[in-house]
């Protein structure tokens, strides 16, 4: 057992789950800057249980824009928990319980949406710290009305179109 060892992993680990808080506030509070920040340049997301479509790597950039176009309807509120954290040098892994709630006024069914799963995180050290560099959101049920979420009107259909043009499909 190596004493200073185990700090500085303490620290990574605290400044991991930070980061992880920020992806979250970014969503929440439609703070988009602090949403991309919290993102490598390009980024592997897999959003198939959302979405429909298979892993992408994408610009970071585009993948903030279907975000912000996609949530901007709703409001929403993420919670999480049970974050557990694996470091390897410069890079890191996490898997985090979270329950996403969306509301949205609706004439067609309930006005919520509530997504119960996890997402795993791969994270990358960077000069300017730590960076995501691949989302997996895996969800184990959902509640409530999944049509407030419209990917085919616009602006959504833009940054769908954008984000998961098949040349993007990460092989497997």
């Amino acid at each position: 057992m190596n004493d200073s060892r185990d700090i500085a992993a303490l620290i990574e680990k605290d400044r991991l789950t930070q980061l992880i808080h920020e992806f979250g506030w970014g969503l929440d509070s439609g703070d988009w800057d602090l949403y991309r920040a919290c993102l490598c340049d390009r980024v592997r997301i897999d959003f198939e249980r959302l979405t429909g479509f298979p892993e992408v790597e994408v610009a970071a950039d585009d993948w903030t824009d279907f975000a912000r176009h996609a949530l901007a309807p709703v409001r929403r509120h993420h919670a999480y928990s049970n974050i557990q954290i694996t470091l390897d040098g410069h890079r890191a892994k996490a898997r985090v319980h979270m329950t996403a709630r969306h509301f949205l006024p609706s004439d067609n069914g309930a006005a919520h949406n509530t997504q119960y799963g996890w997402y795993d995180f791969d994270f990358v050290l960077m000069s300017q710290g730590w960076k995501i560099a691949g989302v997996r959101h895996w969800f184990q049920w959902v509640s409530g009305n999944v049509g407030l979420f419209d990917f085919s009107r616009e602006p959504v259909a833009s940054a769908v179109a954008r984000v998961f043009d098949p040349s993007r499909m990460v092989k497997q």
